[in-house]
Parts: C-alpha cells; structure tokens; sequence
C-alpha cells in the first residue's frame, strides 16, 4: 500500500499496523523523508527526524479524536462541495477537512489512484469564495504529496520514451498548456493538473512541478539519445520556453546554470562527431557548428564552440574545400561570406567573433589570391566607374567576406575613381547617379567594417 504523510497524519488505523511492525514505520517515513528530501532543500537523516517527532506527536491527538469520534468521515451520498460547506458552517479547521479526504482516499491503494481521487474531489470545489479557498488549499496540498513520490511522479507523467519527454511534459503541466501535443499520449491527470495550474488553482503543484523540472535538467543524462540534432533543438526549445515562465518558484539562476551544464555537455568530440555525420561537405559541417551557437547557453561553452569551428576551418579538408573545391571562385566566396555573416549576427563572445571573423577573411583572401578573381574583373577595357561599381557591389552583395577582402576590393575601386579616367568620367553630368550608387556602397562597407 502507498501512504503519503497526509494519511499518516490522520489515520490511527494505518499508524497503528504500521507501528505494530516498528520496521514498516520507519520505512514509511523513510520513503516521504526521500520524497520530501529531492524537492526540499533539506537532508533525508533532518527529515526523518522531523517526520517522527510530528507522528509521535500526533499519535495521542489521533487516538483522541478516534475515540471520541471527533474525526468526520466522508459521506457516501454527498457530493465534495456539500461536504466542504457543512464543514466549514461547523468548524473551519484543516485538520478536519483533511480528515475527509483521508477517509475518502481508504480504498485507493496506488499513487496513480490517489492522484485521481483527489482531482475528481477538485472538480468539485464549494462555488463561494471562503469556502471554495478552504477546500481549494487542501486539494494542492495533497496533490503535492503525491507528486513528490517517484511513483506518485511517474502517476501524473504516464511511461516516457527519454528525458526529453519527461521534460517537455513537465513544461506543459508547469506552462498549464492543457492542450499541448507533448500532452497527447500522457495520463488524463497530467491534462487535468494543467488545466487547474492555468486556472490557478494549484499554486503547491505547480511548486512541486517547477522543482522537478530543476532536478530533472540536472541529470546528466540526453534529453533524445537517439538523435544529437533533436537533442539541439529540443535543448533550445525548453530554454526558451522555462526562461519565459521564470520566476520566484523557478529562478532564472538556477534555470541558467542547468541550461549551461547541458550546453556544456554537447560539446564533447562525441557529441560533435554526431553532428556533423552526414554533411555533403566540409561548408555544411562549418554551418552545422556555426548554429550551434544559438542553442548553446554560456560564455565558456560558446567560447569552446568557437575553438570547434577554428579547429575545422583550419583542416586539410575544409581548406581543401575552399580552395580547390567545386564552384568558381566567386561561389566559394559567397558561401565563405555567408557563413562569416552569420558568426558576426551570433552571440559568440567578442574576442571569439573577431577571430572567426578574421578566419575566414584570411580563407577568402586565399582564394582571391590563387585564383586571381579580382584581377579578372580589373581586366577589359570598361569604364572607371564601372569597374569601381563591379568591385563595391562584390564588397557589398554578399560576395566577399567582411575584412581585407572587403578592403581588397574597395582599395581597387577607389584606385579606379582617383585615376585620370575616373576624376574624367565623374565630372560628366550623366555620371551622377553611379557616383551616388558608388558611395551608397562604400557607406555599407565602412557599417560592415565596423560590425566585424
């Protein structure tokens, strides 16, 4: 049978079977001190202590009142609501209210069913303020006892496939979002406790809820063993939503240091390896790294993620990639561009940006070296201000990382305008709208030196 403290609290008959074997007892209270001790800030040994010195304590008072018959029963034929008022017209003690719902819970031997028994009760809550309150207190109380139960836990949350599952219920439950789709295949009592923190009715639970949640971030184990790319983005998922309903009963510190220990954990060469199985190429593999970034919480493991992009940047392959690969030049380029771009967009630590952003800079002027591309665009015999638009457009579309090959390519236009044929071309009045186009570009360069 599955006692929560509740029923060891108001049921001489139960105190006294367990009491008679000694050792049942105290494995009783052992199991609620445990319980207690992982939602608790307290140890199990404090607990245990605490927990018979209130049984003790309690024993002559139930014993009393037992013999006295001052303890209500619940009556069959009655409804939750008119029992909760003819009690609260008589006397407006918790201990006897709580009596009640003892007695009502006598024949329900498993957490699973104790945990439906008493949300059937709050479905039927008094509809007048004080009395609704009175009942309303009560109900969250005992729902908290159980949940803290492992059984009790497991009750509410139904069979999950990982703790990925686990987690994204808990949210759910937490967030009251009775008809989220991680609620679909869980038990009818997780849908109802949520429907009921919604409606505000259950501020312990959702404490109780808030605190799992904590102790299940922190295990060490994946979220989805089965996919490292589900692990990323089920991680990113659960971060934003926990960080939109921080709050006292689920602080924003401890939030961060749980988010940041499991960033922490991805980035292992395990984990990494997984990640970038199946690229096509070493751009996809970079890419792939790169969006890490914004799943990752912390400085540190943004910081160790940067070396991770350094380090593949700098392999044979990669290299191999850019400069020799498929593609003209220009292609490379743009696809080099791309991904530096969205380093700088990134919340990479500063002195990390810089770097990747010098890195692949210093890349793209390899390839612009090897293959000669700016040269070509300099050949023919075009017009100066033509050949100056050629090279800040390349500077400005996208086509050339931010950097010295930016540069590279805005020196040569401005060498173009300073040339005798440039000063020539700009005095001519029909030249306006290039020269205007000419230096429209070169402000967005002179930003995009400045971002980097």
């Amino acid at each position: 049978m599955k006692v929560i403290p509740m029923e060891l609290l108001h049921r001489a008959d139960l105190v006294e079977s367990l009491e008679a074997s000694g050792t049942d007892l105290q494995h009783a209270v052992q199991k609620v001190a445990i319980a207690r001790a992982q939602t608790d800030d307290a140890s199990v040994a404090k607990l245990v202590k605490q927990l018979n010195e209130l049984i003790q304590n309690s024993l002559s008072r139930i014993y009393g009142d037992v013999r006295k018959k001052r303890l209500p029963t619940y009556p069959q034929d009655k409804n939750f609501a008119t029992v909760v008022n003819d009690l609260f017209e008589k006397n407006t003690s918790s201990y006897l209210l709580r009596a009640v719902i003892v007695d009502h819970l006598k024949a329900e031997k498993s957490y699973d069913a104790k945990l439906n028994a008493v949300l059937a009760l709050s479905d039927n809550l008094p509809e007048a303020a004080d009395p609704h309150e009175y009942a309303r207190a009560e109900i969250d109380s005992f729902l908290g006892e159980i949940i803290r139960f492992e059984a009790g836990f497991d009750a509410l949350l139904g069979k999950c496939k990982d703790l990925g599952e686990t987690l994204e219920r808990l949210t759910c439950i937490y967030d009251g979002d009775r008809g989220a789709s991680s609620l679909n295949l869980a038990p009818s009592a997780a849908k109802r406790m949520a429907e009921k923190i919604d409606a505000g009715e259950l501020s312990e639970c959702r404490t109780v809820i808030a605190q799992k949640l904590l102790k299940e971030l922190e295990r060490p184990r994946r979220l989805r063993p089965s996919s490292i790319r589900q692990e990323v983005r089920m991680l990113r998922e659960l971060a934003q939503k926990l960080v939109m309903g921080a709050g006292n009963i689920l602080p924003i510190d401890a939030l961060n240091a749980a988010f940041q220990a499991r960033s922490s954990r991805l980035l292992t060469t395990e984990n990494i390896d997984e990640l970038l199985k199946h690229s096509r190429d070493p751009g996809e593999e970079l890419d792939r790294l790169i969006k890490l970034e914004e799943n990752l919480v912390g400085e540190e493991n943004k910081k160790k993620l940067a070396g991770f992009v350094r380090g593949q940047m700098g392999s044979h392959d990669c290299q191999s990639h850019y400069l020799q690969g498929g593609g003209q030049p220009l292609e490379r380029l743009a696809a080099l561009t791309a991904l530096q771009a969205n380093v700088i967009k990134g919340g990479y630590p500063k002195k990390e940006k810089a770097e990747l952003a010098a890195a692949f800079d210093s890349l793209g002027m390899k390839i612009i070296d090897e293959s000669k591309i700016l040269n070509a665009v300099e050949a023919g015999a075009r017009p100066a201000l033509d050949k100056a638009t050629a090279f800040l457009k390349l500077a400005t579309a996208g086509a050339l990382p931010v950097g010295e090959c930016a540069s590279d390519a805005q020196a040569r236009a401005l060498r173009h305008l300073q040339s005798q044929m440039g000063l020539a071309e700009a005095a001519d009045e029909e030249a306006k709208p290039k020269l205007r186009a000419i230096q429209s570009m070169l402000g967005v360069i002179a930003a995009q030196l400045k971002a980097a």
